[in-house]
């Protein structure tokens, strides 16, 4: 094969019409082309090809995302749904169980955001799959051949060894759904939004280069000169011979001619991978001091009561009645109205329940005590409704991005000016609070997203803040209680802040490792990253009442061109569908977490613990084969056709 220099087009545009160009090769392109003596498993989702075949005698599970391509019939979308994540979850299982190596080719828009997969358990399959790949006792080897899109992908790319195809994209979300967050102004005075895509994949930073600087791949491999749809078999020979010569540093021959790994080398490689992805973002400091921090509760200006006495006569005629139906006595009262606005940009999942008590709304951290539904409560509040009084002190207050390695690339321009302008307005100086507290006597280690701090989203010190938290918390032996409401992965970061996702779940694999316990609290808005990766690993999870929880916000779905159901995308019903093992008003919070902290305490978890995953693991996919699945559709067609009526 000639050797090609590497020059990336400096252009993401160029880039990015090569990577979405309807000829471009295909993950399925690649393993017909590599593998030899392939046998494919009957996968759940189309858009995932799973796998066995042999490369220099060497036998592999293989699994690949999978886009339409132009001359090819498939039935894929390029978005893997739920039931296909959890089947990558078998299939590491059983790679790992006979001690294959497992190589990934990875082509995708992202996870399928539609609420099928919502209900499905989408964020918590995508959560898991990243935890599985961070930690698995067998060789792992992916390629990034096309779009690596958001925590689609990410889920089946955190490996030994990685690469990606020059023009390859690896991004924090979709350009056409950056486009819509960040430029919906311009979108809304008409401008057509292919023309926002250049400025949105410049903030999106997704290149090959900037991935390899972070860590995330080891190499850039060459594409032909026009890209890589122009010469398959160019393309296909560049991943075959760095394949080959990386499983070939792992294996060896037993007598028979089988080839075996090597004895020590997983050991030493997941090992490696554990240092690897905790360096996804490097700091110059180490750990900080911890400050106490004096807290205090206040009433938000903006909040009015209604006192029944001083409103008019007909006002009070039907304030009256609906009092006389709820039983309520007050004269103070306070409106819970509905709320589900996409114009305005406003998603709240409960409300509706008409006047309350306003004692009981404030006493229930303002939130309505029927629904749930309330105000968003900052990092101050969330300690006091957790915290014994006078006990929080802070880890970390003063890290910021200006200490991060390489921290020019990021703390710049536009981002630069936002961060500044974050500080002195925020509890911190970034999207997430640490410290330590007292919870009815016991010490806790406790980390809150901070929604004030640019929605509570998560960049690079936001990642490192959560790993020298559990760290902490190793050291200590203090239960992790983690309190969420996070827009998920910063898009000012790019793909720094998505390869948080898989820093944060290794982190947590060291936590459960030393049999400490994490407690994790969804306190909405969660959703993104944030949902998909860390928030789902609790051991136990607990949900406050009438939270929004999405895997992608409801802006992102909307856009992508699925409808959002408020009745889906909220607390309730993860925990209908026991996702979640408890649900609660936020004033019952600090008495389930004193609970879970005291058995902690009086009974112990093991030193080492056997499961790493969470105590309930559940998977979402049909148990048998897609034609099955057909048969039963035209059946039910057939019993509801006209020919077929009483």
């Amino acid at each position: 094969m000639k050797k090609v220099a590497f020059k990336p087009a400096k252009d993401y545009k160029l880039r990015y019409d090569l990577v979405r160009h309807p000829e471009r090769i295909r993950s399925s392109d690649v393993i017909e082309g590599i593998f030899e003596y392939l046998s494919f498993y009957e996968s759940p989702d189309p858009s995932l090809i799973a796998a066995k075949g042999t490369l220099d005698g060497v036998e592999c599970i293989i699994l690949g995302q999978e886009k339409k391509r132009k001359g090819k019939e498939s039935k894929a979308t390029g978005m893997l749904l739920a039931r296909g994540f959890a089947f990558v979850l078998d299939m590491l299982d059983e790679a790992e169980q006979k001690k294959l190596p497992v190589v990934s080719f990875i082509d995708t828009f992202g996870g399928d955001s539609s609420m099928k997969s919502e209900m499905d358990g989408q964020s918590f399959m995508i959560s898991d799959c990243i935890s599985r790949y961070c930690e698995i006792a067998t060789p792992t080897v992916s390629f990034v051949i096309g779009e690596g899109g958001s925590g689609g992908a990410l889920a089946l790319q955190v490996a030994d060894k990685s690469f990606m195809l020059e023009n390859a994209l690896y991004s924090v979300i979709a350009p056409e759904s950056c486009s819509r967050i960040i430029f919906h102004k311009r979108l809304a005075a008409g401008e057509d939004i292919e023309s926002t895509l250049g400025d949105a994949l410049a903030v999106l930073r997704p290149g090959a280069e900037h991935i390899k600087e972070i860590g995330m791949i080891d190499e850039i491999l060459p594409e032909p000169p026009e890209g890589a749809h122009t010469d398959y078999k160019f393309t296909i020979a560049a991943i075959k011979k760095k394949l080959s010569e990386t499983l070939d540093d792992w294996m060896q021959s037993q007598k028979g001619g089988k080839k075996v790994v090597k004895k020590g080398v997983v050991r030493k490689l997941r090992k490696e991978r554990r240092e690897k992805v905790l360096n996804y973002g490097r700091f110059y400091d180490t750990m900080g001091i911890l400050a106490k921090r004096k807290t205090r509760r206040k009433t938000p200006d903006h909040l009015k009561a209604i006192d029944i006495e001083r409103e008019d006569f007909h006002n009070w005629l039907q304030i009256k009645a609906h009092m006389e139906r709820e039983g309520i006595t007050d004269t103070e009262l306070y409106n819970c109205e509905k709320e589900w606005d996409p114009d305005n940009n406003l998603f709240r999942v409960a409300g509706g329940c008409g006047f309350v008590s306003f004692h009981d709304y404030v006493d229930n951290f303002y939130a309505c005590p029927k629904c749930g539904k309330g105000e968003y409560l900052s990092v101050e509040e969330q300690i006091e409704k957790i915290c014994d009084e006078n006990t929080f002190k802070e880890l970390e207050g003063d890290l910021t991005i200006k200490k991060l390695v390489n921290t020019n690339y990021y703390n710049t321009g536009k981002y630069k000016e936002l961060l500044e302008k974050m500080e002195g307005k925020t509890f911190s100086k970034e999207g997430l609070v640490t410290g330590t507290a007292k919870v009815n006597g016991r010490n806790v280690v406790l980390v809150i997203s901070d929604l004030k701090f640019i929605g509570g989203s998560f960049g690079a010190v936001f990642g490192e803040k959560f790993r020298r938290a559990i760290d902490y918390a190793v050291k200590k032996n203090y239960p992790f209680i983690s309190v969420n409401s996070s827009g998920g992965a910063r898009m000012n970061e790019g793909p720094m802040a998505l390869a948080q996702m898989a820093k944060m779940n290794m982190a947590i694999h060291d936590l459960k490792k030393e049999g400490v316990l994490y407690l994790s609290v969804i306190s909405g808005p969660t959703t993104g990253g944030a949902y998909a990766s860390y928030v789902t690993q609790g051991d136990i999870m607990i949900g406050e009442k009438g939270a929004l929880v999405e895997f992608a916000g409801p802006r992102v779905v909307m856009g992508a061109g699925f409808d959002v159901d408020r009745e889906v995308v909220c607390t309730d019903k993860l925990y209908e569908t026991e996702k979640i093992q408890h649900l609660v008003q936020r004033r019952e919070l600090k008495d389930i977490l004193s609970y879970y902290v005291d058995i902690y305490y009086d009974l112990k978890f093991p030193e080492k613990r056997k499961l790493h995953g969470r105590i309930r693991d559940f998977r979402f996919y049909p148990q048998y084969s897609m034609k099955e699945e057909e048969k039963a559709d035209e059946k039910d067609d057939k019993t509801q056709s006209p020919s077929n009526a009483d």
